[in-house]
């Protein structure tokens, strides 16, 4: 396997424009998926000290696996629905028989928190007004929720430095699917090789990012291993850069 760039050698000056994902990349959104489980198994009857991990598991799992599909040809789901089910099956998975009335309000409420609960990692905003003062154009496409991404952006006060907000409803696809990142170069009006894109999910944004022929950064913050990710996906998705955080990316530019 090629050795994967320092970043110390990214000349952001290259570029005409830098494409970020939102949830773990720019935003800490870790939590809200927790919160709204935990309500969703306490009114469940389920004991959280004992199925809470295995729980858990069972959601990303399904979660992931049903946005896998898509990406293979399966029809386009929203997100909500994708959630709610996975919400269901998983306490199906361990035992509980789900209560739709209940399902229904914890899905809602894993949409509404995604909301309340994200914050910029340290360093964004200062990232962000780098990189405009710089005059390089800023885009964001996500698989989240339908329309989050830009009330998210709204309540940080970090709309402003993007000229693309894209998301899954958009284009009715899903990272790795070209469509989002075809859309968002678009209306950035600059070529694959112009942008520079990061993102933290390897399957997702890597994958996708590279099916495009953009320079990719990892933000590789769960300290999986590369090479296995390599061997699984195939060198040709391999990403330029990779750190472990977004403010050692912007100490770099």
């Amino acid at each position: 396997m090629e050795k994967v760039d320092e970043l110390n050698s990214l000349n952001i000056g290259e570029f005409k424009a830098v494409i970020f994902d939102l949830d773990s990349t720019l935003m800490d959104t870790h939590r809200y998926p927790l919160v709204a489980s935990e309500w969703l198994m306490k009114n469940s009857n389920v004991d959280t000290d004992i199925h809470r991990e295995s729980y858990l598991r069972n959601l990303i799992s399904r979660y992931f696996k049903a946005i896998e599909a898509i990406a293979d040809g399966a029809p386009f789901r929203p997100p909500f629905d994708i959630v709610k089910t996975a919400m269901s099956n998983s306490l199906e998975a361990i035992g509980f028989n789900p209560d739709s009335d209940i399902v229904e309000e914890a899905t809602q409420r894993f949409r509404a928190l995604h909301v309340e609960l994200s914050t910029p990692f340290p360093g964004v905003p200062e990232l962000l007004s780098n990189l405009e003062s710089r005059g390089i154009r800023q885009g964001i496409l996500t698989n989240s929720f339908v329309g989050n991404a830009r009330v998210i952006l709204d309540n940080s006060k970090l709309r402003h430095h993007f000229e693309a907000i894209v998301d899954c409803g958009d284009v009715q696809a899903y990272k790795p699917m070209p469509e989002l990142f075809e859309r968002t170069l678009a209306l950035l009006d600059v070529t694959p090789s112009e942008a520079l894109f990061v993102g933290d999910e390897y399957y997702a944004d890597m994958v996708g990012g590279k099916g495009l022929q953009l320079t990719t950064v990892w933000i590789n913050h769960r300290e999986e291993s590369l090479d296995e990710l390599v061997a699984r996906y195939g060198p040709e998705n391999t990403p330029d850069y990779v750190t472990t955080t977004i403010s050692e990316f912007a100490k770099m530019l």
